[in-house]
């Protein structure tokens, strides 16, 4: 059984680059099949081909992936409105380099409507401190919390994170206030939730700085050389404490400018508090169990031969004893040494 597990675990670090594609084109590919189930304009059984080819391409190059899926992905948001699909064309070719040289993290950044609505949303900040540092892990909180906002506004919800977590937006409905509009009416339409006035503004503003705060924090501390020192256990505790710190950094800015939190708020803040937690914690230590070999077990110590333990040595041979000269020997000899 030991040698399954050590052999499993050699082979998962072998192959951890072809996993890391593995996991890349899996994300791209369920991003795709969650827009096409939210908004589905494409023909039945289409939707599953084009998911398959965004899988396989990105198995064989994320590049060709990448921009399979964003053509894939123009056409229900353009039968929103061809504004919003060209905005959405313009961004992605514009931001390939950075998207396509982090695309682990770019996919991770437009997961957070869908892991908002499980209470995940916070393990984005949280790991992106933890795996690519404080600048990456703050712009991915920046950019994670204002794209949640922005598709809860573009889905005709309120964009304020407290009252999205548990809850999943919804495409389907959206399209019918963008039919008529002209260009500068669908960006108005497009931050008119942002907008209602200056203090709701300023408190979405502040739940995005929040965001960005606490990945940095996170990504700051945990490249201390203590924490690198005593990893995954500094790493772990840090970004588990990270998601209480998330959680007050959300209800201060509510306090402060006397936004009402509802009673299904606060516990879906509690739910985000313990599932992020629990899951920035087993990620961060799954990363490092393959990342890392496993030290093999110690040899047992070596036992002295039972007969060298229970019986004593033998007794010592006896010395020999040469039998004595005799006297007519001895005058022999003189006489010798006097002839000489």
């Amino acid at each position: 059984m030991s040698s399954f597990f050590y052999g499993f675990h050699s082979l998962i670090r072998r192959n951890l680059s072809l996993l890391e594609r593995l996991f890349i084109a899996g994300g791209l590919a369920a991003a795709l099949y969650g827009l096409t189930r939210t908004l589905p304009v494409y023909p039945a059984y289409w939707d599953v081909v084009l998911v398959g080819i965004v899988f396989l391409l990105s198995l064989w190059s994320p590049v060709a992936g990448y921009f399979f899926a964003v053509l894939a992905t123009c056409y229900p948001l353009y039968t929103i409105s061809i504004y919003v699909a060209v905005l959405f064309l313009a961004v992605a070719v514009i931001g390939q380099h950075i998207f396509i040289q982090n695309l682990g993290a770019t996919l991770l950044t437009l997961a957070s409507p869908l892991l908002g609505g499980v209470y995940l949303a916070w393990t984005i900040p949280l790991l992106g401190g933890l795996w690519w540092g404080p600048a990456g892990g703050a712009l991915m909180g920046a950019f994670a919390a204002l794209w949640g906002q922005f598709f809860a506004g573009l889905a005709g919800l309120s964009p304020d994170w407290l009252n999205l977590l548990g809850v999943l937006p919804d495409l389907r409905l959206s399209g019918s206030q963008f039919v008529s509009a002209n260009s500068l009416e669908t960006l108005r339409l497009l931050i008119a939730p942002f907008g209602s006035n200056s203090t709701i503004l300023l408190y979405y503003v502040l739940q995005i700085g929040s965001w960005a705060f606490a990945g940095w924090l996170v990504g700051m501390l945990s490249g201390k050389e203590w924490a690198q020192y005593h990893r995954p256990r500094a790493t772990m505790a840090l970004a588990a404490a990270g998601s209480p710190v998330l959680g007050l950094l959300h209800i201060l800015p509510a306090w402060w400018l006397g936004v009402l939190i509802q009673p299904l708020a606060w516990e879906g803040l509690g739910f985000a508090t313990l599932y992020s937690a629990l899951a920035v914690v087993i990620l961060e230590a799954g990363a490092y169990f393959f990342e890392h070999p496993i030290p093999l077990p110690k040899s047992p110590a070596k036992r002295f031969d039972d007969d060298r333990i229970f019986h004593p040595a033998p007794p010592p041979a006896p010395p020999v004893t040469l039998p004595p000269m005799d006297t007519d020997d001895e005058s022999d000899d003189l006489i010798m040494l006097e002839l000489d």
